[in-house]
């Protein structure tokens, strides 16, 4: 019989027959009772105690054979050691035999004359004439010596314990090389019955892509070629009706990623438990994967590898409060999700960031203002908190974005000049709603406390908002220029990928250069900020 079983596209195979393995008897379990007859009575034993049996069985084995060996050994040696002595006085024996009238005279004369027991007389007379030659004797001679090594070992043999389990060491190694054939059957001690899914799936780099109606897919890094900017781009699959992509994050497979929801509520779940599709697919729904109430959208993805004491998570929500929790606190979620923040109402949760107390937070407002201040200066809080404000937003303006600035890339200055112009990175890379974008340096900026206006960081058409901020120039290339690539959707799902060195350095008040030409594409919808390292695609 043949069974096939055809998959869908977006299973994996490695699960699948996983799963077989677990459900059905593809592959199956049995116990075994080792009962054995030990000291005369059936006894249930475990593998301990059934080789401790095989082991004393071998012992007294050995023991017993060398018992009989050493008495024989020792009866030789009598033996031989009388006939020596008979050889040694060869002219009083036959003497005496020539003068005895039977078997049973010569036998008692020759124990009387030369102090023999009855065996070596017995022994003494059995003896043919040819073996009366001097060379017969010393033969006789040698094998008393033979006989007298063998009695030496036997009994060392029989006096430790440690000789023994040697000798049936080496007898059972004599015996596999006599007898060898090959295992009929396999131990794989990596198998058991119980077979979880992450073993059985090999942690790579992959793709996630979350859209605003709650689709979600992965895909392979290199599913994306690189582009110029100023061009149309490559879509990112079909999408749903009046839906759009909204994140784009690079991860690995065995990562625990973190779905934060609008609502402030976090799950959890591994990430190869999203199915693999290609670009043109659609997805697969958020809420066939987390049990998401009515309503409720995935605003952030925060992919985790370990769960560090010294790590936080920094939310930002849309009306402009900010908040830190640590890591470990997130490390443990249940199946229905958590609380992560506390929303007033209107409010939502719009970005999650990974952070440590020495890194730097960029916010920005969708009006263009920028406040740059240190993780630190936010005091941890538990998950159940509405946390503080973050920045004063003016009448019709709401955040945009925030992202972190690591530690080793700090480079604030330590006296602020509007007229010196910078132009060392790191950067914070702006980009706009209608496709324009530039780069700033950070040290462009002062750290500037929380809950104010903040700075200018791009000054924007009334009818534009910013879309995103990102840090820029934390991977560079040997020219010293960044070897990052930004990712830009618009709302119509078009994806455009292209180097971040080819956006122009400018000031903060400066206009920008076109990265997106949108045309029928309607606005940027969302940014990613990918580095070449962690997606590596091949040049068009």
């Amino acid at each position: 019989m043949r069974v096939v079983i055809e998959l869908k596209r977006s299973a994996d195979p490695a699960i699948v027959l996983n799963n077989l393995y677990r459900h059905t008897a593809l592959q199956s379990s049995f116990s075994c009772n080792m009962v054995a007859i030990l000291d005369g009575q059936p006894r249930l034993m475990g593998l301990k105690e059934i080789l401790q049996a095989f082991l004393d069985f071998r012992c007294s084995v050995i023991e017993r054979r060398a018992r009989f060996k050493l008495s024989q050994a020792l009866e030789r040696k009598h033996i031989v050691e009388g006939i020596v002595v008979g050889l040694d006085n060869l002219d009083a024996v036959i003497q005496i035999i020539r003068e005895t009238t039977n078997h049973a005279a010569a036998t008692e004369a020759l124990v009387k004359g030369f102090g023999l027991s009855e065996k070596q007389a017995e022994a003494l007379l059995d003896i043919t004439l040819r073996k009366l030659t001097s060379l017969e004797r010393k033969k006789f001679v040698d094998e008393a010596k033979i006989l007298s090594e063998e009695i030496s070992k036997l009994n060392d043999l029989l006096s430790s314990k440690k000789l023994i389990f040697q000798l049936i060491q080496q007898e059972a190694a004599d015996l596999k090389n006599k007898f060898s054939t090959p295992r009929r059957s396999l131990i794989d001690e990596s198998v058991n019955s119980e077979v979880d899914d992450i073993d059985i799936i090999p942690n790579e780099e992959m793709l996630l892509i979350l859209s605003e109606k709650g689709y979600v897919k992965r895909m392979n890094p290199n599913t994306f070629n690189l582009q110029h900017r100023g061009t149309i781009g490559k879509s990112v699959g079909k999408m749903r009706m009046n839906d759009t992509a909204s994140d784009f994050i690079v991860c690995q497979t065995h990562d625990h990623v973190l779905y934060f929801s609008d609502k402030g509520i976090v799950y959890s779940a591994r990430a190869y438990k999203i199915p693999e599709s290609t670009r043109t697919a659609t997805g697969t729904p958020l809420v066939q994967l987390l049990p998401l109430s009515d309503g409720e959208r995935i605003t952030s993805i925060i992919p985790v590898s370990e769960f560090g004491e010294d790590q936080y998570l920094v939310m930002l929500t849309v009306n402009g409060y900010i908040k830190k929790v640590p890591l470990n606190a997130f490390s443990s979620i249940r199946s229905s999700g958590i609380i992560s923040i506390q929303l007033v109402p209107g409010d939502e949760l719009k970005w999650v960031r990974r952070c440590g107390n020495d890194d730097l937070v960029a916010l920005a407002s969708q009006k263009g203002k920028v406040i740059v201040n240190s993780c630190d200066k936010i005091r941890p809080l538990g998950r159940n908190t509405r946390g503080a404000g973050a920045m004063k937003l003016k009448e019709g303006d709401k955040m945009a974005a925030m992202d972190i600035i690591p530690a080793t890339a700090d480079k604030m200055p330590e006296s602020y000049s509007s007229r010196v112009r910078y132009r060392c990175p790191p950067w914070l890379l702006f980009i706009a709603e209608n496709g324009i974008g530039k780069r700033v340096p950070l040290n462009a900026f002062r750290q500037s406390r929380f809950n104010v206006v903040g700075l200018v960081g791009y000054k924007l058409p009334e009818d534009c908002r910013l879309a995103a901020v990102f840090v820029a120039g934390l991977s560079l290339g040997d020219d010293g220029e960044s070897d990052e690539q930004v990712v830009l959707v618009s709302q119509s799902g078009t994806v455009n990928r292209i180097k971040v060195k080819d956006i122009s350095i400018q000031s903060r008040y400066a206009r920008g250069v076109i990265l997106m030409r949108l045309e029928h594409a309607g606005k940027i919808q969302s940014a990613s900020l990918i580095s070449a390292a962690a997606a590596e695609v091949a040049e068009d």
